[in-house]
């Protein structure tokens, strides 16, 4: 294989071959194939793109340059994946809830990206374990009917490889990339079916509804290409969702919502793509998933389940949440037009919540609490949210905090749920 001739054929806008593509990723993961040239094919995809076919062979390459988790387990197995944003505590909710409906949910989570949180590092906050093995997964999945673990360094490495290089030479935002990327890990357990929550919004990756959807399709195509059953929804990341950000304050806000008292966006979110899998599945309509889901949380049959299983795994379901708090409190009178999800997610980072490098020890006990979302109304001097710190300057927290908040004469609604794939 002359590897320059697989660079100008992609660069020509020529369809790659499975053996092409196969050999391609065996041979960089092995180091056979210099950083340059794989840079310059992952330009050429960038600018050419592919094909649904051509991204499932990268993502089964992917896939196939590590180990994959065949579980054992009786039942549906089901996975949710959320393309990531501020405040989405939805697999801590979901989980419990689906394994209540009677699926095996079985989630592999990754750590905080950029300005937006990870499941695992909420989950570590409580002090449990969160990296099992396969014997410890079905396990864990047996006994309480789902996991949330990390991923582990054995699954899809070369997508490790693959993803820092496109981090070094800006190619991230690649779709077929990105789908192949999310896909190698996910398809690593053998759920019959996936449901994806692509966010759209300030606080997402995806700021764009034209993104999310090319995104949602590509993510829903391959998967079924790759014979799973897959479906997906765009969900509005213009604001935090539900009433909470951070690590610890997030666990303490899904004990909350799975006890009952939960915000209606979450529950919608949550809900929607309970009711999605209940459809994709065979089970029922959408609508009696959704209904039996939203039955589960508001009646708190899944908390116990949820509590017990983060003791079993060593934690506590009292997470450390700092003492020192500052009110946020409006400069202003007026509806809230707008709240940069963004900007307040890389407010959490500056408060040591997140991590500015990888590697980056986080302080879980750190957070934003918000009592006002778009659409309130905010006489000036209500209080707007709160800032749970431990370190830094609370008086430049705050400004950052109200810079994220626009306000305005008109009350704006919020669609929550954007499209279904």
């Amino acid at each position: 294989m002359v590897f320059k001739e697989i660079i100008k054929k992609k660069r020509d806008g020529e369809t790659l071959t499975e053996d092409e593509i196969r050999k391609t990723v065996e041979k960089y993961t092995a180091g056979e194939i210099p950083d340059y040239q794989m840079a310059a094919l992952l330009m050429a995809i960038f600018f050419r793109g592919m094909t649904d076919e051509e991204t499932l062979h990268l993502t089964d390459a992917m896939l196939k340059s590590g180990e994959t988790i065949n579980l054992n387990c009786i039942g549906t197995i089901v996975d949710k994946h959320s393309t990531g944003g501020i405040g989405d505590k939805v697999s801590l909710i979901i989980a419990p809830v689906l394994a209540e409906m009677g699926f095996k949910a079985v989630l592999l989570s990754g750590r905080a990206l950029g300005f937006t949180g990870g499941t695992a590092d909420k989950l570590e906050s409580t002090g449990m374990k969160v990296t099992l093995s396969k014997k410890e997964i079905e396990k864990v999945v047996e006994k309480f009917g789902f996991s949330i673990s990390c991923q582990t360094e054995t699954i899809a490495p070369a997508d490790r490889k693959i993803y820092a290089l496109r981090d070094a030479t800006s190619t991230v935002e690649s779709i077929p990339l990105i789908v192949s990327s999310i896909l190698s890990k996910k398809l690593s357990v053998n759920a019959k079916a996936i449901v994806f929550d692509v966010k759209t919004g300030s606080g997402a990756f995806m700021k764009t509804i034209e993104e999310a959807r090319a995104l949602a399709k590509g993510l829903v195509n391959v998967s079924k290409l790759y014979g799973k059953k897959a479906g997906a929804l765009i969900t509005d990341m213009n604001q935090p969702l539900g009433r909470t950000a951070g690590n610890a304050i997030e666990v303490a806000e899904s004990l909350n919502a799975l006890s009952g008292d939960i915000s209606g966006d979450l529950l919608e979110v949550v809900t929607s793509l309970a009711g999605v899998l209940y459809e994709i599945t065979g089970t029922g309509t959408f609508k009696k998933g959704k209904e039996k889901a939203e039955e589960i949380i508001l009646s708190g049959k899944a908390v116990n389940r949820f509590a017990e299983w983060i003791e079993y795994l060593g934690g506590t379901t009292e997470p450390e949440i700092s003492k020192k708090r500052l009110l946020v409190k409006a400069p202003q009178s007026g509806y809230i037009t707008e709240i940069d999800g963004e900007k307040l997610g890389f407010l959490i980072i500056e408060m040591g919540g997140g991590r500015k490098r990888a590697g980056e020890k986080i302080d879980y006990s750190v957070g934003l609490r918000f009592f006002k979302k778009i659409g309130d109304y905010a006489r000036k001097g209500d209080a707007l949210g709160e800032i749970i710190y431990n370190r830094g300057n609370p008086e430049e927290f705050k400004t950052s905090f109200l810079q994220a908040i626009k306000f305005g004469n008109e009350k704006k609604s919020v669609n929550i749920i954007k499209e279904r794939i």
